[in-house]
């Protein structure tokens, strides 16, 4: 036997099979090949179920693990140096802090934040792009404007709530009233002296005009601006007499600095960062209690796992101690909830708004 015989027999053929005969080898052979095709059957019946179980671990992993792939997009529909813009990058930031991930602040004001849901809406809904809601966005332009490209039910997927603030009624420099009764008397008595302005027609201050007017007997001008940082400016530069609902993260700062009077406050209770002026309530006005919150929320065709991770992300960013204080700081109040929570106020006061709409007669066209 040469070399390459032994190398053969002894790789392939175990030694015991060496002194058997012709019939021996054939028994075992068949058997072999037998047992041979069973281990091959179960082997790959293994494969598939390891195969079909490693699938479903990878999409369950997937679903549990979405992460951003690039920077994100937050869209402010209100102007920059507003209320919104102010609350926006503060959520920008404590979002990119929790995802490890830019979040870019974009405004896009105009029609009374419209536009900036249709640059939300045009863009791609794979969670990259986030919408800065609020009241008047979601609960007063449906009710208000003859025609929107968005239904807040039907199109968002509500994230959460981050903070509600009271709207603080403010006025330019030469208005001659330092309470909420002294500017109702000296309106009623020169209305054609007195402006009133707004962050938009169809804004949520514009709502608080007509309703101020409706309840007091007062008959402010309305003058719509382009976002409430342009409102602001112009009280600011005391070019005319005008009166502004403006919100406590864009009023706070103004009034403390004495370039704008402070006449009250909408809500229910003090701001803690205005602790000395006065609710409407208070001064006999007990009829405007309104309050603003804001919230975030993405297209309703964003991957579910998606909007999961952002939901308790935002959650976990609006319990941090540095994220509330900073909208604190804004007269804004912490008010961290859940997408189903924002979802059903959304639903609740876009009924509420829009009857008052109505029953002031309100109505873009």
């Amino acid at each position: 036997m040469n070399a390459g015989t032994r190398g053969f027999m002894r790789v392939s053929t175990p030694e015991s099979m060496r002194s058997q005969g012709a019939s021996g080898l054939h028994q075992k052979g068949t058997g072999s090949r037998r047992s041979g095709r069973a281990i091959a059957w179960a082997v790959a019946r293994l494969c598939v179920l390891a195969t079909l179980g490693a699938m479903a671990a990878c999409a369950q992993a997937q679903e549990r693990e979405w992460a951003p792939m690039r920077a994100m997009r937050l869209v402010v529909p209100q102007a920059a140096g507003g209320g919104a813009d102010a609350i926006g990058r503060i959520i920008a930031g404590g979002l990119a802090e929790r995802l490890g991930n830019p979040v870019v602040v974009e405004d896009h004001p105009g029609a009374n934040g419209n536009l900036g849901v249709e640059v939300m809406m045009r863009a791609p809904a794979d969670g990259h792009t986030l919408l800065l809601a609020y009241t008047s966005l979601v609960a007063l332009n449906p009710a208000v404007y003859s025609k929107v490209s968005y239904d807040p039910v039907r199109d968002f997927t509500a994230l959460g709530m981050v903070c509600d603030m009271a709207m603080v009624f403010v006025a330019s420099a030469s208005v001659a009233a330092s309470s909420v009764p002294e500017f109702i008397a000296a309106a009623k008595a020169q209305p054609s002296l007195y402006f009133a302005a707004s962050s938009g027609n169809g804004a949520f201050s514009h709502l608080l005009i007509e309703m101020f007017n409706a309840r007091t007997g007062a008959q402010l001008t309305h003058v719509p601006y382009k976002g409430e940082g342009p409102a602001m400016q112009d009280l600011i530069g005391d070019r005319s007499r005008l009166v502004l609902f403006s919100t406590a993260a864009s009023a706070v700062a103004q009034v403390r600095g004495g370039r704008v009077k402070g006449l009250g406050v909408t809500g229910a209770r003090r701001s803690d960062q205005l602790p000395g002026l006065a609710t409407f309530q208070e001064q006999g006005v007990s009829d405007i209690n309104e309050s603003f919150w804001y919230g975030l929320v993405v297209p309703a065709a964003t991957p579910a796992a998606a909007a999961a991770v952002l939901e308790r992300e935002l959650a976990a960013a609006g319990n941090s101690p540095g994220f509330r204080q900073a909208l604190a700081r804004l007269g804004c109040t912490p008010f961290s909830t859940t997408g189903a929570s924002l979802a059903a106020r959304i639903s609740t006061d876009l009924a509420k708004y829009s009857a008052i709409a109505r029953s002031v007669g309100m109505r873009i066209d």
